[in-house]
């Protein structure tokens, strides 16, 4: 009920790691445990040009859990930034087109709230603690976005293609927050198991 993640055990509604670390966003969906098959797919995805995967993602995102997000009064989808170096790098942030594609499925807007205040480490093979260190005051609100809009939406599903510890979501949860976003949903691709 917290970040998506499957249980052993069906009495439970939270995982170990949201129970011992309550987290600010209310809720993460997730379409695939992040197994081998889909470490190789998000790979090509973000890092082999393979953009033509989005599409199936979406898909596969709206059927599972478009009703939900309906339900739960999703305003708009903001996508995780990147860094300018790694856009540069890739082409593209794979967040963008999946929270795009969300919105244009869903007749919900895509914003960019939020910026990449500076380039950081990958976060795969880190532990949580470092992760968290590796991301501190890398996420920042972008006033010009917020500025440009007719009003601010007070609930938003934050988009990235992987959910690991959550620190992502955490950090990028508590810069909306601090500037007026009530409810925090995220949704992505996969999710790291147990």
């Amino acid at each position: 009920m917290c970040c998506g993640r499957e249980l052993t055990d069906e009495q439970q509604e939270y995982c170990v790691q949201c129970r011992l670390h309550p987290m600010s966003f209310q809720r993460n969906f997730a379409v695939w445990e992040y197994d081998k098959w889909m470490k190789k797919s998000i790979a090509d995805f973000k890092y082999n040009g393979r953009k033509e995967y989005a599409e199936f993602y979406i898909r596969h995102m709206v059927q599972l859990f478009g009703t939900y997000l309906l339900r739960y009064g999703i305003e708009a989808f903001v996508p995780v930034p990147i860094s300018d170096k790694r856009r540069r790098g890739r082409g593209y942030n794979q967040a963008e087109l999946l929270a795009d594609g969300l919105a244009k499925r869903m007749g919900i807007p895509s914003v960019r709230l939020l910026n990449r205040g500076r380039d950081t480490l990958p976060q795969n093979g880190l532990s949580p603690e470092e992760r968290k260190r590796n991301l501190k005051d890398s996420f920042l609100w972008n006033e010009a976005e917020a500025k440009s809009m007719t009003r601010l939406p007070q609930t938003v599903a934050l988009v990235d293609d992987i959910f690991t510890t959550g620190t992502t979501m955490e950090l990028c949860t508590k810069v909306l927050q601090a500037n007026g976003i009530l409810s925090v949903y995220g949704i992505c691709i996969s999710i790291g198991i147990g």
